[in-house]
């Protein structure tokens, strides 16, 4: 099995959680990367999970917005009076 060693900097709490990880790892009989690994493929699947706002590029931002917008065409939406002497008659006759 090829191994990697990979060096980062870690706030000191941090540090302290992956020490406890490897102990209990090491408590398990297992390595730290057969305990993590259950974990990290988990992840792999989030990506799908995320909203979609968090994920869409602006592209499809716009193409979702425009699909939205077209889906409202044509409806009939009855007489309605949305000038704008209408709201403020509205607002009168509600006083």
């Amino acid at each position: 099995m090829d191994t990697q060693t990979i060096t980062v900097e870690l706030e000191p709490s941090t540090a302290a959680i992956l020490r406890a990880l490897q102990e209990k790892a090491e408590a398990q009989g297992v390595t730290l990367d057969s305990l993590l690994l259950p974990l990290a493929e988990g992840l792999k699947g989030e990506e799908h999970d995320r909203p979609f706002y968090e994920t869409a590029s602006t592209e499809e931002w716009l193409q979702a917005f425009n699909e939205w917008v077209n889906s409202h065409k044509g409806r009939d939406y009855g007489d309605v009076d949305d000038s704008r002497e209408s709201i403020y008659t509205r607002e009168d006759e509600a006083l």
